[in-house]
């Protein structure tokens, strides 16, 4: 597992039992909530696209900067939604937002958070501030699609987002940051398509 959003994140998850369904809406507010830290791999990808003047040295780490109203400096509005320009490169953290996926119980309540997937078997948590969420009974759907999508993600087992990101997102031809790292050449290690 890799750093944790800087916030009070912890005390306000619950079981992803408890939990009906999420659906990212686009609000955009963890996109102001949180200050973002990135890894060292992350910086170098976005930075090579971007430069490097988007990102703040303390802490010692790297963190994406924020603008003066608060939000990431990747945020933008798109009608009443706020997407991300970074979409298919997000940060960690912010791919794995709402979800806290951990090989231990953290916050209580073992028996609701704790997990039995295709591939992995752990504690899954959601924080209760994100307005994706519907409580209730889990349903199929988040279950095995959309859970197992984060567990994957934490996991090292997959990078691409579907159920775990704004539908809207997906479906939009707008200009976006696209890094795909091609393997070998050292050139042409990123590629992007469009810019902010």
């Amino acid at each position: 597992m890799r750093g944790s959003v800087k916030q009070l994140y912890e005390p306000r998850s619950v079981p992803w039992s408890q939990v009906h369904s999420w659906t990212c809406n686009g609000c955009g507010e963890c996109c102001k909530w949180f200050t973002i830290p990135i890894s060292t791999y992350e910086y170098a990808k976005i930075g090579q696209v971007v430069g490097f003047r988007m990102f703040e040295f303390r802490e010692g780490g790297v963190w994406l900067k924020k603008r003066p109203d608060s939000r990431c400096v990747f945020a933008f509005c798109r009608g009443n939604l706020w997407l991300c320009g970074l979409q298919n490169s997000k940060p960690y953290p912010c791919r794995m937002w709402p979800f806290k996926i951990s090989n231990q119980p953290l916050y209580g309540r073992r028996d609701w958070a704790r997990y039995e997937g295709s591939s992995w078997t752990g504690y899954v948590y959601v924080d209760s501030r994100c307005p994706g969420i519907v409580y209730g009974r889990p349903s199929l759907t988040y279950t095995t699609k959309v859970v197992e999508e984060f567990v994957h993600m934490a996991i090292g087992g997959r990078r691409h987002q579907y159920y775990s990101t704004s539908r809207e997102a997906l479906s939009q031809t707008w200009n976006r940051i696209q890094l795909v790292d091609t393997g070998n050449s050292r050139s042409g290690l990123f590629r992007h398509q469009g810019m902010i």
